[in-house]
């Protein structure tokens, strides 16, 4: 499984390119947000409402947001790459659309691009809120169907609690105590009705943190304790647990986060063994496919994904600094963390996802909610309450780094330079660093990113693009231009 391993792709770079624009036309559908709710009067059982929300599960639709992260380059290769694609890609890694409102058709119509993000999240919120009403509306006979009714209820109030979530961290500015309340948040859906979305007004960050918090805990309160079948799958306990951990930590709650990422890891603790998995399986294909297999216990939750996650054939974009910081940190030292796809030009991708790239569809599911991500957040509120490492979160990250792609002896060293960490910016700084090298290209790091103001500089095609970590503003999305223009109130 090493880099000098050639992947056999078509010989057609035209052939791969309509992958990329066929797969999901979401953005090429009308403005979302003046279109009339679909009205399902169909939804009148048990049943179909079982069905219609597991159809409404989260995607992984924020994984847009890696190449606007440190992990990625662009590499301007005329003749190599496809130019319709990289034009579609180059706001995202240039930063635009964090500067300026920009329209579905500046975008590869594959799902890879935060109007696709807007639409299919809000998609779920509206109904989710119909399922909401019918299951409200449900008249139950018997104990049994009430518990499937509170089920029902729980599973569709997490839904819109994180596509809710995920809304506000895309396209507002990060959670700050002292002035979410007067931070302009997102379009805010509270209730179904029927009537069409438009006008519905932008209600502040803090508002939007306090709806997904009512959510979640009352869908703790309305969810079974496990799932019969597939959990992950479906919002789970477990699921949501994670999620309230999440939400706490970029709440700046310590006390929470702690609080409920225990809970969490009283139930399931151990993360997954990436360092394992490399070690054990060398056929790239293979790898890939135990990396992403839903049975890991480490997934608590799973996104489908419709597009070539990351996989950018002739679209000039790499992670070539994610790469270097795996083999600074000892992470890659048989340096075969990447596929190599052109002997030519070097091109290559991260072989976990190459399991995306031999399929005829593109799918693939993507861990959403992790054990190790919880681990991460429970480890980061310790230091932050502690104003520096604790034994909590040397424990925490001790686990992590164990079970990552270290060699021994590199992570006995790791393990002992937790001890080294004396202040809060030494510890919080490692923590990342670790994260980043677990979660390479897998749609965390842009939002580390956010909440700790890191910056980040962008070589693209007509000049260099930066965010210098002082204004919170320049990590918001900017809304898509299609609402704006429905919709005037929005900012």
């Amino acid at each position: 499984m090493k880099n000098r391993n050639i992947y056999r792709v078509r010989s057609s770079r035209f052939i791969l390119a309509g992958v990329f624009m066929g797969i999901l036309a979401i953005s090429s559908c009308s403005k979302f947000l003046e279109e009339p709710v679909d009205n399902r009067t169909l939804i009148t059982t048990i049943p179909d409402m079982e069905k219609t929300l597991n159809q409404l599960q989260p995607y992984s639709d924020h994984h847009f947001t890696d190449i606007m992260s440190d992990d990625y380059i662009f590499r301007d290769l005329a003749g190599h790459n496809v130019e319709q694609a990289v034009e579609q890609l180059l706001p995202i890694f240039e930063l635009a659309i964090t500067r300026q409102s920009l329209s579905a058709n500046r975008f590869l119509s594959s799902g890879f691009n935060p109007v696709s993000a807007f639409r299919r999240y809000y998609n779920c919120i509206i109904n989710s809120l119909l399922i909401i009403k019918k299951a409200k509306e449900y008249k139950p006979s018997n104990d049994a169907e009430a518990r499937s009714i509170a089920v029902i209820t729980g599973k569709a109030l997490a839904i819109r609690a994180y596509c809710n979530y995920m809304l506000v961290n895309l396209f507002a500015k990060q959670y700050n105590p002292a002035t979410a309340a007067n931070d302009v948040g997102i379009p805010f859906v509270e209730s179904y009705d029927g009537a069409p979305v438009v006008p519905y007004k932008q209600a502040s960050v803090q508002a939007i943190y306090a709806s997904v918090e009512t959510d979640l805990l009352a869908a703790l309160n309305l969810v079974n304790d496990s799932e019969a079948s597939n959990p992950q799958f479906t919002f789970s306990r477990e699921a949501i647990l994670a999620l309230l951990s999440r939400v706490y930590l970029n709440k700046k709650d310590w006390d929470k986060c702690i609080q409920y990422s225990t809970q969490l890891l009283q139930r399931r603790s151990v993360p997954l063994n990436v360092g394992q998995l490399r070690t054990t399986i060398r056929d790239y294909a293979q790898y890939s496919s135990a990396y992403f297999n839903p049975s890991n216990a480490a997934y608590i939750m799973m996104g489908n994904n419709t597009y070539q996650l990351m996989a950018y054939f002739w679209h000039g974009m790499y992670p070539y600094p994610a790469r270097q910081v795996m083999q600074q940190n000892g992470a890659d030292d048989a340096n075969d963390y990447i596929i190599q796809t052109s002997a030519l030009m070097n091109d290559f991708v991260p072989q976990k996802l190459m399991i995306f790239q031999p399929t005829g569809t593109r799918n693939g599911n993507i861990p959403l909610l992790t054990v190790d991500e919880v681990l991460f957040n429970r480890a980061e509120a310790e230091i932050e309450k502690s104003n520096g490492i604790n034994d909590n979160a040397k424990a925490d990250l001790t686990l992590l780094i164990r079970n990552q792609n270290f060699s021994t002896n590199t992570a006995n060293t790791k393990v002992t330079q937790l001890n080294g960490l004396t202040t809060r910016a030494m510890a919080i700084a490692n923590l990342i660093l670790l994260k980043r090298i677990r979660f390479s290209s897998e749609g965390m790091r842009w939002f580390d990113m956010r909440r700790h103001s890191l910056p980040v500089e962008h070589v693209g095609r007509s000049g260099t693009y930066k965010i210098d970590g002082t204004k919170p503003e320049d990590y918001v999305i900017q809304l898509p231009t299609e609402e704006i223009t429905r919709n005037p109130g929005l900012n």
